[in-house]
């Protein structure tokens, strides 16, 4: 149940999330313990652990802006990501927030030493031989979570694997391991709680063997593809690693939940298939997010680009290139019929509504058209969400008396109802649901999938491609399995050839050694692009590409017409034109630099440690 699987939630509404800091180790067990008597039982361990799965960070609508998926459309020529603007500058300290609102991934060492402080204490405590390999388990997989967050961001960082005493001075003054090092000691230590875990983990929710298989996937496509792009050894060593992980968590959980919308608006993910671990949310624990509100409000900034649009696959499994069902993009009915069905609950789908009898933007009234068109999407959507709980249309933003007239809906022709606009006419409603009314709507406690079955099969897939071992068999079992949901053809691996898409990746000669995709590998990607929307996967799945020139192109929005709004309405399209795709940043002003592929240490770091090197091409100051 719900109040079960949120404890680790309530214990952070409590404040034991930091139960261990300095004035804490300070003090004698006079009512307060010492560090020996905190970690003397089973119980003691449980009750630390519980406060270190907040390190698991809640989905959100930031999480892409730095992508080709997601354009900011909130402040013209400046909103863009300092990223795609190039104009990103090395960090003044750890606890500094970028445009995502996250801090630097330096900021997980003190996560670290959290870890390290009950790992530290295993050996000493009461616990049985086959207890301690149980949360020395649990420790190498919080410890190895954020150690794979740093290994991302900068490379070869300072490895601590213990709590530093007075004399010790690795972080304060050593220099950075090697990327080879971080990374054999990330899976090494996976791999030991692989081995040790118990199978189900402390209960329902919790880190488990599956779970700790399913970091293993991510990691090792993540570190085997971004050693084979960029020139590294040992990448097979860790796509053979994932290819073992992903195929042992399959067999456990071969099938994807059959509504992928409740994947991400539900309010109870407990029973749903494929969910290895999720984060909880409960009003009643005090512990909510503003999720679908975040991405719906008057302020709908976070816009789908033209070329997530164009990705979507049509039913029959094509690209809308070579599809004969694709019916054209210059109208978004046409462009949105017959396209896989996650194009629908990721952008909105268009719709018109008759509110002649209505007296004001919020009232509740309406009706169809007489156009069967315009009810086409309103009615196809209860069949694919059937219960009102999650999407709806037309579309109500949590007022029980405000709904939307129709999508599109411009921000530079708001037709008297002023929320929920776009700037490119498409708008992201992935976390959107209606379980609650305007004003409640910032205690929402839709819980979020952490890892889920979908990511794996996606990570076994491109592994085996990436080990020429992909195989209709393979398709089956990973990526047909999503598409089965999603009223897509399946995958029919002997058609991909060369000319299946048009639009595919044949390199850019504007990088040198850039490389052509390959056909089968460009499909792959593709479905991970479309399953994984919005979930913050895309810049890093880029990074270790080396395909982040894909962000230097212009994003471009809807095909409109000038001549469809009323004169002087200011509309602007690509290139000045009456006509095209509409635009809000120009294209960013360069090419992407290499050296843009690792993050720049914060500075403040090399100023306490005059040891660490900067990353390459980044100034120390």
């Amino acid at each position: 149940m719900k109040t079960v699987n949120i404890i680790y939630g309530l214990l952070l509404a409590a404040g034991l999330s930091g139960c261990m800091n300095d004035e804490f180790l300070e003090r004698q067990p006079l009512g307060d313990p010492t560090e020996l008597s905190a970690f003397e039982t089973y119980e003691n361990f449980q009750t630390y652990a519980y406060g270190l799965y907040e390190t698991f960070d809640a989905l959100s609508y930031d999480a892409d802006i730095t992508s080709d998926d997601i354009s900011y459309n909130s402040v013209r020529g400046s909103g863009e990501s300092k990223w795609i603007q190039l104009l990103k500058v090395p960090p003044t300290d750890e606890t500094e927030k970028d445009e995502t609102k996250l801090e630097t991934p330096w900021k997980y060492y003190g996560f670290i030493r959290r870890v390290n402080l009950m790992l530290d204490n295993i050996d000493e405590s009461q616990l049985a031989e086959v207890e301690k390999e149980h949360w020395r388990s649990v420790g190498y997989f919080f410890r190895s979570y954020r150690y794979f967050s740093l290994l991302s961001a900068y490379g070869g960082v300072p490895w601590i694997d213990h709590v530093l005493k007075d004399d010790e001075t690795e972080l304060i003054m050593g220099k950075r391991n090697t990327r080879d090092e971080i990374a054999d000691h990330i899976l090494t230590d996976l791999q030991y709680a692989e081995q040790h875990i118990k199978e189900a983990g402390d209960g329902a929710n919790s880190v488990n063997r599956a779970v700790v298989q399913a970091l293993i996937s991510r990691f090792c496509l993540f570190e085997g593809t971004w050693r084979k792009y960029h020139g590294l050894a040992d990448a097979d060593k860790f796509l053979r690693e994932c290819k073992r992980a992903s195929a042992e968590v399959i067999g456990k959980y071969p099938n994807v939940h059959s509504n992928y919308d409740d994947l991400f608006n539900s309010n109870d993910l407990s029973a749903v298939t494929g969910i290895l671990l999720y984060k909880p949310y409960s009003n009643d624990a005090s512990v909510v997010h503003a999720l679908s509100i975040g991405g719906t409000t008057a302020a709908s900034y976070y816009n789908p680009t033209r070329d997530l649009v164009d990705s979507y696959l049509c039913s029959d499994g094509k690209p809308r290139w070579t599809s004969a069902e694709f019916k054209g993009e210059k109208d978004m009915y046409d462009e949105f019929s017959c396209r896989d069905h996650r194009l629908w609950l990721h952008v909105m789908p268009p719709y018109l509504i008759d509110r002649s009898e209505s007296s004001t933007a919020w009232d509740t009234k309406w009706k169809y058209t007489d156009n069967p068109k315009d009810k086409s999407f309103i009615d196809s959507l209860k069949l694919l969400v059937p219960a009102e709980r999650q999407k709806t249309l037309p579309f109500r933003q949590g007022y029980s008396g405000g709904i939307l007239g129709q999508i599109p809906h411009y921000d530079f022709y708001l037709n008297n109802q002023p929320w929920y606009k776009s700037a490119f006419g498409y708008n992201n409603w992935k976390y959107f649901n209606a379980y609650l009314e305007m004003g409640a709507q910032r205690n929402e406690e839709t819980d979020m999938p952490i890892f889920r079955i979908g990511e794996i099969m996606l990570n076994y897939a491109e592994a085996m491609f990436e080990l020429n071992e992909f195989s209709q068999t393979v398709a089956d079992m990973t990526i047909n399995k999503l598409r089965s949901r999603a009223n897509v053809a399946p995958m029919q691996v002997t058609e991909i050839t060369a000319a299946f898409d048009p639009k595919r990746d044949l390199g850019n000669p504007a990088y040198p050694g850039d490389y052509e995709v390959p056909a089968i590998l460009w499909e792959i990607r593709r479905e991970r692009r479309i399953e994984l929307f919005s979930e913050g996967f895309r810049f890093n799945d880029l990074r270790r590409w080396k395909k982040c020139h894909y962000l230097m192109k212009k994003k471009l929005g809807q095909f409109v017409k000038k001549s469809d709004f009323p004169a002087g309405t200011q509309v602007t399209i690509d290139g000045g034109a009456a006509e095209g795709y509409l635009e809000f940043h120009p294209a960013p002003a360069g090419l992407w630099p290499d050296y843009y592929y690792l993050y720049p240490l914060p500075l403040n770091q090399l100023v306490l440690n005059p040891n660490l090197e900067q990353n390459e091409g980044w100034a120390r100051n």
